[in-house]
């Protein structure tokens, strides 16, 4: 009943189907700057490897030059050269 409740609160706020599944959001704006949001937690940082945890697994985003713009609770910018973006699924 609750998750029929979040469906149609949802849809009446017009939230997409990405939050209210507690999924992330991952928007990659050319090849030089990426934004993730709703994820649980920074697994790990470096210049060239960004993982992050998620309710659905884990993201793995590859590069050169790594730069967080902004770090909020469950959103970050990261600036830099992206190669490689992966997802895995928990085990």
């Amino acid at each position: 009943m609750f998750k029929k409740l979040q469906k149609h609160v949802g849809e009446a706020l017009e939230f997409s189907s990405d939050i209210l599944d507690s999924g992330p959001r991952i928007t990659i704006m050319g090849r030089s700057e990426v934004m993730v949001e709703y994820f649980q937690e920074v697994i790990q940082f470096s210049d060239e490897e960004i993982a992050l945890k998620t309710h659905v697994g884990k993201i793995v985003i590859r590069g050169k030059d790594f730069v967080l713009t902004t770090v909020l609770q469950t959103e970050i910018h990261i600036k830099g050269s992206l190669l490689q973006l992966s997802f895995e699924e928990e085990v």
